[in-house]
């Protein structure tokens, strides 16, 4: 699969906001089921704001976001709101995203539901019941830093959610 690598050297990559199916098929490590992930997850929650956030999708892991990084890109103003919203209506940027998902915040990781858990930024519902089964199975957290030994959550998704999450 060099040609991969050389259409990303193009500059032909991979817009995960308007990539179908067969085109996220086409990078390495997404396979069919994962790129329905990555659909499902763009439809649950947005464009995506940016290449890291691929690593909230179930199916990629560390490895395979080193892979995808070179060859993938998002839409500039991916979080524009649609032709047909009111003028009035802000674009949904990585800072007002941010202010909405702050709205809910702080969240306490030892003692939220699976709702409240999900709020939480690169948190899904599977990583929500993940962080449930932890905690019931470990204890409660020391700090948030501690999302890291849950199965499915990284280094980068425990950044993404530093903001709103608190540990009591």
């Amino acid at each position: 699969m060099p040609w991969l690598f050389a259409l990303a050297l193009a500059g032909d990559l991979v817009d995960i906001n308007k990539a179908d199916a067969a085109a996220l098929e086409s990078l390495p490590g997404i396979g069919e089921s994962t790129a329905a992930n990555i659909i499902a997850y763009r439809d649950s929650n947005g464009p995506f704001t940016s290449v890291d956030q691929l690593d909230s999708v179930s199916g990629i892991g560390e490895k395979t976001m080193e892979k995808l990084r070179p060859l993938v890109t998002v839409s500039e103003g991916a979080g524009a709101p649609p032709a047909s919203a009111s003028p009035s209506t802000p674009a949904t940027t990585p800072a007002s995203a941010t202010a909405s998902t702050a709205a809910g915040c702080p969240v306490n990781i030892n003692a939220a539901d699976a709702a409240g858990l999900d709020a939480l930024p690169g948190i899904g519902e599977a990583k929500a019941a993940e962080i449930i089964a932890y905690r019931e199975a470990n204890g409660a957290f020391a700090s948030c830093d501690g999302l890291d030994a849950v199965s499915g959550i990284g280094p980068a998704t425990v950044d993404k959610l530093r903001a709103c999450c608190v540990v009591k």
